[in-house]
């Protein structure tokens, strides 16, 4: 494929300026602690403000392309994403994944009813894909959805739901057919305050809340809110996995949000340089990881300008974007010195608290939007050519337990 990303041309510095100014007039104060990777505020009053923040931006007439069916100005869009971005708050509320699986597999009602409330901010929705027992083999998933008259009615658990305790919806994956792999499963939209949903905060070891799991007892679901055919929901989980992964894998350390390997080098320059040779060779072998990121998310951006959706290069980006985090976490906290045992430590006694935070968060990298052995299958079977994998038990492949 091209790499090919045009330049942003000098007539649209005014649109950016604008934006810049009118972000920077309506950007909330929030009592929320923002650090990278707590995605999610921790109460109602912050979550309130940034709803009120999200439909400024809209009535300004600043909404991303996902929220529509048509497509926007191409350089108006990346503006838009690299401003909202360097803002520091949210600017999408909740998981907006099902806004692309509505774009390609919704019906125009759907698209209607679903696509400006959740540009005004009205609407936040959680992703209910990952179970307790189907997290990395998502197709032996077990939420049941048994048709009763004009009516699904879904039994099961969900859990790694960002934003459920806020959520107004759900885009939900469930097995409406009684067979093993992908070929049962259908995508819903779920009302999250129906009668039977039962949310519960995870508490995390940095102290957060990003994650719930879900409950369901005989929650009732209109067809009309099925989302594509029966049984053909694994086409949707796909596009939407891989969405996922570009959107997990950008420029920062911490699922592409937060500070680089180059702040850390900065940080290090700005303090003195380094003379030790093995600290200098780690310091660089994070430079030309990061370089390899930036090159890797360069063709996934070309794609998007192109109108593509991602290819297995999102599972590249995704897998090598990974381990970077940690490394680039681990590494900060060694140039912490002894001090580096204490939670709130950063190197230099560096400002941004993001990392001691990301010490503790960077594991979670390797799991979110498909652990890192599915993104190595994913390469080994689609890029290399590969066998695909068999199960220990039964010792099929994939594609024979789906049939």
């Amino acid at each position: 494929m091209d790499v090919i990303v045009p330049p942003i041309p000098d007539t649209y510095d005014d649109y950016r300026a604008t934006l810049r100014a009118f972000i920077a007039a309506h950007k909330p104060v929030l009592t929320w602690k923002q650090r990278t990777g707590v995605r999610v505020p921790d109460g109602a009053d912050d979550v309130e403000l940034l709803r009120g923040y999200v439909r400024d931006l809209d009535e300004a007439g600043y909404r991303l392309d996902r929220f529509s069916s048509e497509r926007g100005d191409p350089h108006e869009q990346r503006i838009l994403e690299q401003e909202l971005g360097a803002a520091g708050v949210p600017h999408v509320l909740g998981n907006p994944l099902v806004a692309g699986a509505l774009k390609h597999f919704g019906t125009d009602e759907q698209r209607a009813t679903y696509f400006p409330p959740m540009a005004r901010g009205e609407h936040i929705w959680t992703q209910l894909f990952s179970e307790p027992d189907a997290g990395s083999d998502l197709t032996s998933l077990r939420t049941g959805a048994t048709l009763v008259g004009d009516e699904y009615v879904v039994v099961g658990q969900k859990v790694w739901s960002t934003w459920a305790q806020w959520a107004d919806y759900g885009y939900l994956l469930a097995r409406t057919e009684p067979v093993e792999g992908a070929g049962g499963i259908t995508a819903f939209i779920l009302d999250m305050h129906n009668p039977g949903v039962d949310v519960r905060p995870l508490r995390e070891m940095t102290g957060t809340t990003d994650f719930n799991e879900v409950f369901f007892d005989e929650v009732r679901i209109p067809v009309a809110n099925r989302v594509g055919e029966e049984n053909r929901g694994w086409a949707l989980a796909k596009v939407t996995l891989g969405n996922e992964r570009v959107s997990l894998s950008g420029e920062g350390a911490l699922w592409g949000r937060g500070p680089t390997a180059g702040d850390l080098v900065e940080i290090v320059r700005r303090n003195g340089g380094c003379s030790d040779p093995l600290m200098r060779q780690a310091l660089a072998r994070l430079f030309i990881e990061a370089e390899v990121l930036r090159l890797i998310r360069i063709r996934t951006v070309s794609a998007a300008v192109a109108g593509k959706p991602p290819g297995p290069e999102a599972s590249v980006r995704k897998a090598l974007s990974d381990d970077h985090g940690q490394h680039v976490m681990a590494l900060a906290k060694e140039l912490c010195g002894t001090a580096g045992m204490l939670n709130d430590a950063t190197p230099f006694d560096d400002p941004d608290p993001t990392w001691a935070f990301g010490y503790l968060f960077a594991p979670a990298l390797t799991i979110g939007g498909g652990t890192s052995q599915v993104q190595r299958n994913i390469i080994a079977e689609r890029v290399l050519g590969l066998p695909h994998e068999a199960d220990v038990e039964t010792g099929k492949t994939w594609a024979e337990t789906r049939h």
